[in-house]
């Protein structure tokens, strides 16, 4: 018999006891994992349990331990000495255990459930359309004068009078201020029906703002106003808002400035023959003229 003696290299993973212990451990669910504690504090007398009574809730039924009970070095340990997985060994058993927690832990790993960033974007997308979607407040008639100041060449200074003028605008287009309610108005008519309104005086305007101004000073603040879109608005009749419609482009302008001025009342009643003998102008001419007058807006906003 022949004994030779020499070195060999083998590649082994260690595996400690304890890991696979505390992997089990964790997989556990609760009342699991409370029949395990109490098992161990019956088998092993050394061990103590500490309860964290602060964070436990009577309403929840739980109890939460402040730390899990560690077995000392005298507890019984079923594998005392450190797991050595060889590549010639047998260790089937530890490897169904690893095996077997890989699968619980199988769903906590899963990715799948994860929303990726796609999905993240196409609901953030949804959520962005749908308050698009969503019913917005109206724009005002006073917020869409007030956002064409800009492209007027305003005087320094002259903007905030513009501004208080353009609050005196009512919905239709007209400068208005509600009529004062007296002691013989009755309150469950006023309710019902809106407030009459009247046209506020230049000097009333110029009252009301923060800063010293003339009453020629809120006029020259009212033209900007009735420069801007729609055409009409800020008128503080209805022939100063149809007169603010005509343009140099205007069919007959000369002639609808006449009938605005001065013959409302007869082309209401067609009396035109009363408007031919002011005017000068032929019976056609004055239809035409009237055709025109219908396509002005006797109500700007």
């Amino acid at each position: 018999m022949r004994m030779d003696l020499g070195q060999k290299m083998s590649q082994v993973q260690i595996l400690a006891p304890r890991m696979i212990q505390s992997m089990e451990i964790l997989q556990l669910p609760i009342m699991a994992l409370q029949e395990r504690i109490q098992q161990e504090l019956q088998e092993n007398p050394v061990l103590e349990l500490r309860e964290n009574s602060e964070d436990s809730s009577a309403a929840e039924g739980a109890e939460e331990f402040e730390g899990a009970p560690v077995a000392v070095e005298e507890a019984p340990d079923p594998g005392a000495g450190e797991l050595v997985i060889e590549e010639n060994g047998s260790n089937e058993l530890d490897f169904d255990r690893l095996e077997a927690l890989s699968k619980d832990w199988e769903d906590h790993f899963n990715e799948e459930h994860r929303p990726s960033r796609n999905s993240m974007d196409e609901e953030g997308d949804k959520k962005h359309d749908a308050m698009q979607n969503m019913a917005s407040r109206p724009q005002t008639l006073q917020e869409y004068l007030a956002d064409q100041l800009s492209f007027l060449d305003i005087p320094e200074g002259q903007e905030r009078l513009v501004r208080h003028v353009i609050a005196y605008v009512d919905d239709n287009g007209f400068l208005s201020v509600p009529e004062d309610v007296t002691a013989d108005d009755d309150e469950e008519e006023l309710k019902r029906k809106p407030r009459p309104r009247r046209t506020p005086a230049l000097e009333e305007i110029a009252e009301t703002f923060d800063e010293p101004v003339t009453a020629a000073q809120v006029e020259e603040a009212l033209h900007f106003v009735q420069k801007l879109d729609p055409p009409g608005v800020g008128a503080r009749d209805l022939k100063e808002c149809l007169l603010l419609q005509l343009t140099p482009e205007t069919p007959y302008r000369d002639l609808l400035r006449s009938i605005i001025l001065n013959h409302l009342e007869d082309v209401a009643f067609n009396r035109l023959p009363v408007v031919q003998k002011r005017t000068g102008a032929d019976i056609h001419t004055i239809k035409e003229a009237i055709e025109v007058l219908h396509r002005l807006d006797p109500k700007p906003g």
